[in-house]
């Protein structure tokens, strides 16, 4: 009897025991139902979210935005919806679903639900959005999770809710900051060198937190998202240009994949470092390279100290340091501004050196023979990623630049040139932020000391004039200025034209005495100041003397004297406008594309020994200008 009793209460806790089990495990789970209930309508759910992307893209094909950022926007949404939908039944299936992933299930739908009210698609694809929107109604119900589909938006053209925002914001705060753990982690040599990203790091997250208080102002724009995207695109450019380790790689890659989610919220389309707006007209190379630029001076290198390193490796004495030192100086530093139009293969480009030229950007090698009788070789080259020019067979004047649209709306300029005899050369990359959609051509022209940056001596005017100071190669110095007074024509009689010496190019070397002069400015009789360029025909020393005269980097135009100059190929004319040829900015030639005229870049004076221009020197100029320049 004791037994029978002991194994009655035996057999009765055992089953409170499972009775209870069950009920704690029905408790635990996060959905309401038997597994085989939810499973069958997660599977309704996949088979139904094909079906219906599958018509989406028929029907966006057959749309006026096929072929358009707005299209591979919603597609990408409607693909981030099957990326939820299968982490959610993968989840499901190893018994680790949650509200969590039905809530993401349910943000990524109520973009494409706002897309599907505010955008004509095909009967067909509403009719299957409705379906497939009582379902998720029935998912949300069995995981206890609300659902609602007039949720509140922002202006990102219909396809991305606040909510939805606000989930990959929060996202990004929690992975920017494991991101940040693992930087510091870094070896300390590796963690110096990456200090910038640490600083990137901070403005990013405080652009995140810009973008998150717009939301609740209703107010977010495509502004502030390319605030968040700018020191985005600094931190994946140093990622992919320097070494570091797989787990800062791995953290930073779940972060780009957001970024990119919320990039096409916003309708903009970022690559990593480029970002891609409808203002920029489909996106396209032509468009994103043309514009104006003003220089980020904060973001660009540090020419010095890149010279500095470049003269430091290499093996000169110091004369010839001191010598390299400034001539790299002044072909490295970068202008203040800079415009370019690209249509197809024609290339307009101008800077703050002074001039514009035109060039066809197809790739072909164009050989010439520079001012000094080298013959040297010129290529254009567009791709849909960036414009490179190169320069060689000059040898000291050997230059490549690269021009590639990057990030929020800047332009990289990337010049190598290369040591005078050394097999190295030195990079420099400047960085320019667009100002306008559209090239300012007569903007774009920075001599220093002028108070018009128009002309005033109309093309091919033929000039006489006089030195006003004496001038030798004994002690001419580097910027020094000198000025001669206009003898003819009448009109211009009295007027005074002001220039910069080239000291680089100045002085005695292997017996021959060299003068390099570069002209700046006029100003005329009513105190008026204009810019003044162009090409010197002759000079007599003050007792009659013929001295030779070399028109370095000078254009000739067709329409002017054919006496014995050199005309310029457009690789030196290129150089000069962007800083690149020896001389650079200060003796920049007014380019061919400027008009009927072109310009003068610098005159080199020789003669044996020294070189000795008295006061009354006299010399016959030929001007220089756009071809509408009137007399003033």
């Amino acid at each position: 009897m004791y037994k029978t009793n002991l194994l009655k209460i035996s057999l009765f806790a055992m089953v409170a025991i499972i009775s209870t089990f069950t009920t704690t495990q029905a408790q635990q789970r996060p959905y309401q139902g038997t597994e085989r209930q939810v499973q069958t309508l997660l599977d309704r759910i996949e088979t139904q979210t094909d079906a219906f992307s599958r018509e989406v893209d028929r029907s966006l094909d057959r749309s006026n935005i096929d072929g358009t950022t707005r299209e591979d926007n919603i597609t990408s949404v409607v693909s981030e919806f099957e990326q939820a939908t299968d982490a959610l039944n993968s989840n499901f299936t190893s018994r680790r679903s949650s509200a969590v992933d039905v809530q993401e299930v349910l943000n990524r739908a109520l973009a494409i639900n706002t897309f599907m009210q505010n955008n004509r698609v095909s009967t067909l694809a509403q009719r299957q959005w409705t379906q497939l929107r009582n379902e998720l109604n029935l998912l949300a119900s069995t995981y206890r999770v609300g659902s609602n589909w007039n949720a509140e938006t922002t202006d990102t053209g219909g396809i991305a809710s606040n909510a939805q925002i606000r989930t990959v914001i929060a996202r990004l705060k929690t992975r920017s900051s494991a991101f940040r753990v693992s930087v510091g982690r870094l070896p300390r040599a590796t963690r110096n060198n990456a200090s910038q990203v640490t600083q990137d790091l901070m403005t990013f997250d405080v652009a995140l937190d810009d973008l998150n208080r717009s939301l609740n102002r209703r107010n977010s724009d495509d502004g502030n998202i390319q605030d968040v995207l700018t020191p985005a695109s600094s931190i994946n450019s140093y990622l992919a240009e320097n070494r570091t380790n797989t787990d800062v790689n791995a953290k930073w890659s779940l972060i780009r994949s957001d970024l990119t989610t919320l990039a096409s919220y916003y309708r903009v389309s970022w690559t990593g470092n480029d970002v891609i707006t409808p203002d920029d007209r489909g996106g396209s190379f032509d468009s994103r390279l043309t514009g104006a630029y003003r220089l980020n001076v904060a973001q660009s290198d540090n020419v010095t100290t890149v010279v500095d390193r470049a003269i430091a490796n290499a093996n000169y004495d110091s004369n010839q340091s001191d010598r390299m030192r400034r001539n790299l100086e002044r072909r490295l530093v970068s202008p203040n501004t800079l415009s370019l139009e690209k249509r197809g293969q024609r290339v307009t480009m101008s800077s703050g050196n002074g001039g514009t030229a035109s060039l066809t950007a197809d790739g072909r090698d164009q050989t010439e023979t520079s001012p000094n009788g080298r013959t040297v070789t010129t290529s254009v080259t567009a791709t849909n990623r960036d414009l490179t020019i190169s320069y060689e067979g000059d040898r000291m004047n050997d230059y490549n630049v690269v021009f590639a649209p990057v990030g929020n709306r800047q332009l990289k300029v990337t010049r190598r040139i290369y040591l005078e005899n050394q097999s190295q050369s030195v990079t420099v990359s400047s960085v320019y932020d667009k100002t306008s959609q559209t090239p300012q051509w007569t903007t774009n022209n920075n001599i220093g000391g002028n108070n018009n940056t128009t002309f005033a001596v109309p093309n091919n005017t033929r000039i006489s004039a006089t030195l006003d100071s004496a001038l030798s190669t004994k002690n001419v110095q580097d910027g020094d200025q000198f000025s001669m007074t206009v003898t003819s024509p009448s009109q211009f009689n009295g007027a005074v034209i002001m220039g910069t010496v080239n000291s680089n190019k100045s002085g005695v070397v292997s017996g021959r005495a060299n003068m390099s002069l570069g002209f700046d400015t006029i100003r005329l009789r009513n105190g008026n100041t204009y810019r003044f360029a162009g090409i010197v025909d002759e000079v007599r020393s003050a007792n009659g003397d013929t001295v030779n005269v070399n028109n370095e980097g000078s254009i000739r135009d067709s329409n002017q004297t054919t006496k014995t100059v050199t005309r310029a190929g457009i690789g030196a004319v290129l150089g000069a406008i962007i800083g690149a040829i020896a001389g650079g900015g200060q003796g920049a030639a007014i380019g061919a594309g400027v008009g009927a005229g072109a310009g003068a870049g610098t005159v080199i004076l020789q003669g044996r020994d020294n070189l000795e221009l008295d006061i009354g020197s006299t010399f016959s100029i030929t001007a220089t200008a756009p071809a509408n320049t009137a007399t003033r």
